[in-house]
């Protein structure tokens, strides 16, 4: 043989012999891909017993893994513990592996929940306090008129007694002589007692009693209430003249226009949606990134046909979220840029992002998402690693979706 073939061709003995050595001196990692790359070249009578090695590889990654999550533990790092966990649970063949790591996770997610049960109620002193400091110069002087009757029922709205609220909000409104900001606690109050047109009725007045120039930042949530009124009524002629008013309200603020731009899109018209969020991009580059008008940008491309300008919003978007080390992805974004990867033939990335989802927060669909990625895998040649995702698919998916059940079925007898 020469030396180019020596050099360049795979011994199955010699890469087992090298995997073998990093796997007794602890790193697993790579003794998996020197397993694999054995695996590859050997036999088929060699797989079950490489296959054998790599799956002690995983599992030793696992345990590693475990390990560096207690450290974070004890360190008080809870979002790194639960990485480590969640990527041990990713890896891990072994049973009594899996059922520590989420076991862990089961504790974490238990003293979370009990930490928010246990915390420390605010007092209506503080209450009032966080009210006051968002009110407008004239709103506090109208509001001071009122007396403690206004703030006792304002608080009754913020412990969520909203018939209380509003039989005192409209006891002082009888009273009141000239009621302006009154009219909008008014509507608030009549919205969350779900009496949509006495509290659609109530904010109407309240912009009446405005001048043009006052409002600012009310003015703005009136507006985009009835605007969301409007809309849920089906009346788009009229919620458009709401989100417009909401654009005078307050004209420098991105906000109304990206409010505005998402009605928009949602209601099928992409073209003018994108005329409307490029200005609030324009707009919001002072405020910051704002991942949602990221993404109602990459939508309303899509929308449009705008194909690659769709990719590059929704690829912001996630990059926005890994860039502070979250994985959460937005389900809209990330499915919306899976189906536009696969779509280029880019399946990796596609399954990628499905499988992301799969560990994230929108739970019920984990079920849908294994299935995306599993059926990805599957086309990708990637059987071992579409098998997994199908088989958790299984698990998660109901009698109720027949549909979905049959298509995981055909592809884990495929």
């Amino acid at each position: 043989m020469s030396l180019f073939k020596k050099l360049f061709s795979a011994d199955p003995a010699g890469l087992e012999k090298k995997a073998d050595a990093l796997y007794a001196s602890g790193d697993y990692g790579p003794a998996k891909l020197t397993y694999e790359r054995a695996l590859a070249a050997s036999p088929q009578d060699a797989h079950a017993p490489l296959g054998d090695k790599i799956r002690q590889c995983t599992d030793g990654i696992a345990r590693e893994r475990i390990e560096e999550a207690k450290a974070y533990l004890a360190q008080g790092s809870i979002e790194l513990a639960e990485q480590e966990l969640e990527g041990a649970l990713e890896v891990a063949a072994d049973d009594a592996l899996r059922e520590e790591a989420q076991g862990l996770l089961d504790g974490l997610e238990a003293k979370e929940a009990q930490e928010q049960a246990t915390a420390p109620e605010m007092t209506d002193e503080e209450r009032v306090a966080l009210l006051m400091g968002q009110w407008h110069d004239a709103q506090a002087d109208e509001y001071d008129g009122y007396g403690d009757a206004l703030l006792e029922a304002l608080l009754a709205m913020q412990k969520e007694q909203f018939d209380d609220a509003r039989a005192q909000l409209e006891a002082l409104l009888d009273e009141a002589p000239e009621p302006r900001y009154l009219w909008l606690e008014v509507g608030r109050a009549r919205l969350l007692a779900d009496d949509v047109p006495a509290g659609k009725e109530a904010l109407q007045n309240f912009l009446g009693a405005l001048e043009e120039d006052e409002g600012g930042e009310t003015k703005l949530a009136a507006n985009l209430a009835l605007a969301r009124l409007a809309d849920e009524a089906g009346e788009f002629e009229e919620a458009m003249g709401y989100f417009e008013a909401a654009v005078h309200a307050l004209p420098e603020d991105y906000r109304p226009y990206l409010a505005m731009g998402a009605f928009l899109r949602a209601n099928g018209h992409g073209a003018e949606a994108l005329d409307v969020l490029r200005t609030s991009l324009e707009l919001g580059k002072k405020a910051g990134t704002d991942w949602r008008l990221l993404e109602e940008l990459g939508l309303a491309s899509e929308l449009a046909g705008k194909t690659d300008d769709a990719r590059s919003f929704l690829e912001q978007v996630v990059e926005f979220f890994t860039s502070h080390q979250i994985t959460d992805f937005p389900p809209t974004s990330a499915t919306t840029l899976a189906k536009l990867y696969e779509a280029d033939g880019r399946l990796e990335r596609a399954a990628d992002l499905y499988r992301a989802l799969s560990q994230g927060s929108n739970k019920e669909r984990h079920g849908v998402y294994h299935y995306e990625a599993g059926r990805l895998l599957h086309a990708l040649g990637l059987s071992d690693e579409a098998r997994r995702m199908l088989t958790r698919a299984k698990a998660l998916t109901s009698e109720d979706d027949p549909d979905l059940a049959g298509q995981i079925a055909t592809l884990l007898q495929g």
